[in-house]
């Protein structure tokens, strides 16, 4: 039944007032004696009407039934109940003043009845009702697509975000590397050139028994000391605040309380970079937060298993969800989360079948491979 209701629109309604126009007008030319002319009316009223159905018509052809029923009026009676069809169409296209030659008929007109006066309310009424149904689902369906495509464009924005932040992460990642690079160059480079200068001139003034021979040791051996230093700075500046890895995901899993948690890694951790990471730990921290307060889990399995290609990680636990979560819903945490994996190429895929269990695979970068 309610299908039926979803599926019954204005267009609908307005095809049966048609339909059932036509067949009143047929029987009416059936009981009284139309002739011919009230067939070729009849012919030229279903033409329009068919036209009306397939095309959108203008308003002026709603005057051209008007003429056609105006002269047809002399030779058959039906000719003016007939008026009904295009006063029905004018009053559903919302222009009164397309009815207006009616109602100046019907003023004028001798040998109108009160049953033609109804007829004709009934038609307008019909087509006023109509016509703002129709206008009403048009302006619905407007705001509907608006909506529709602001929804669209806004998801593109977020994808193209995500991917931006991404990108500038690798750009961040890439800028790093040359900064490291030109400090490895400018402080330990140099002074390391410096030393390897100063050890051959000590080893060509101790053959010469030179006195500065010693002085020019003690220059090599202090390059060689700032070398170290400069590199021992470098590589301490590298570190990051917190650390990244799989030291920081244990931490994570540590922190969780609720049940046993068991925490397994597979492959080599140093393929994964720090975009990856900082994918990977709100995934995990999603998963655990969504547990606590979802579900009443007897265990947690995690595993990571890092492969020559891509990463999977696997968050599994076995309870059902608590009455004030549904395993279903999909919340805004896990959508974005879904928005940044696919930023990077990788997919999050959740399956409640036994428990709840949260996959997330990302790829690995190629110079990895």
């Amino acid at each position: 039944m309610r299908n039926k209701r979803e599926n019954w629109s204005s267009e609908t309604a307005t095809i049966l007032w048609r339909f059932v126009g036509l067949l009143l007008l047929c029987l009416l030319w059936l009981q009284s004696d139309g002739g011919k002319a009230g067939v070729i009316l009849l012919l030229f009223i279903a033409i329009m009407t068919l036209a009306r159905w397939r095309f959108q018509l203008t308003g002026w052809t709603v005057f051209l039934d008007q003429a056609v029923c105006f002269m047809f009026i002399m030779y058959s009676p039906l000719a003016s109940f007939a008026l009904a069809m295009p006063l029905f169409e004018g009053m559903y296209k919302r222009k009164i003043w397309l009815a207006l030659p009616i109602l100046i008929f019907v003023l004028l007109y001798s040998e109108t009845s009160l049953l033609l006066v109804a007829v004709l309310i009934q038609a307008g009424l019909s087509g006023a009702i109509l016509g703002g149904w129709a206008n009403e689902r048009k302006l619905y369906q407007q705001e509907a697509d608006h909506q529709r495509r602001d929804r669209y464009e806004l998801e593109n924005l977020k994808e193209e975000l995500l991917l931006a932040n991404v990108q500038g992460a690798r750009l961040a990642e890439l800028a790093e590397r040359n900064r490291i690079a030109q400090q490895l160059h400018d402080d330990v480079g140099h002074e390391l050139t410096a030393s390897v200068l100063a050890l051959q001139a000590f080893e060509q003034l101790w053959e010469e028994d030179d006195p500065l021979a010693k002085e020019m040791f003690s220059q090599a051996q202090q390059r060689l000391s700032n070398s170290a230093v400069y590199l021992r700075e470098t590589v301490h500046n590298l570190k990051p605040v917190k650390e990244l890895g799989i030291e920081g995901m244990q931490e994570i899993s540590d922190q969780f309380t609720l049940c046993p948690i068991s925490f397994q890694v597979f492959g080599d951790t140093s393929k994964v970079d720090a975009h990856l990471w900082s994918i990977l730990y709100p995934c995990l921290k999603e998963s655990l937060t969504n547990i606590i307060r979802h579900a009443n889990p007897t265990k947690v399995l995690i595993s990571l298993d890092i492969g020559p290609h891509i990463l999977r990680l696997s968050v599994h636990n076995d309870g059902a969800p608590s009455m004030g979560g549904s395993r279903q819903e999909v919340g805004m945490g896990l959508r974005n989360l879904r928005y940044r994996a696919k930023a990077v190429g990788g997919s999050i895929s959740t399956d409640t079948s036994n428990g709840f269990l949260l996959i997330c695979v990302l790829p690995l970068e190629k110079n990895h491979v």
